[in-house]
Formats: C-alpha cells, structure tokens, sequence
C-alpha cells in the first residue's frame, strides 16, 4: 500500500467508504493517501503523477 520505501515501519491505516489514508506512528507524516475505486489499483493521490504516458495532464 506504501511501497517497499516505508517496509517495516509502524503506520495507522485510516479507512473509510471513499478514502484510505496511511500515517507513519513515529513521525505523524501522511504516507499515502488514495481514492477507493471499484477497481484493483488505487492511485495515492499524494504524490505527482508517475511517468507513464497519459498520467499527466497537459495545458
């Protein structure tokens, strides 16, 4: 959900019907953040978007 960056470091994951939030427990600091969708990935929208052609927007 966070990425190998964060492996074992303790987190409070926050979830509700629309949104999942991860926070580190040591440092307060928001990990992630991500719209729950119907589908199998969710995108953290805390971050830019990644390289990938169509991930980001232009104009």
């Amino acid at each position: 959900m966070v990425g190998a960056a964060h492996a074992r470091r303790r987190v409070l994951a926050i979830v509700d019907e629309r949104e999942d939030t991860v926070v580190s427990l040591d440092t307060g600091e928001i990990l992630s953040s991500h719209t729950i969708a119907a589908r199998g990935y969710w995108r953290n929208t805390g971050r830019d978007p990644g390289r990938w052609p169509g991930s980001q927007q232009t104009g």
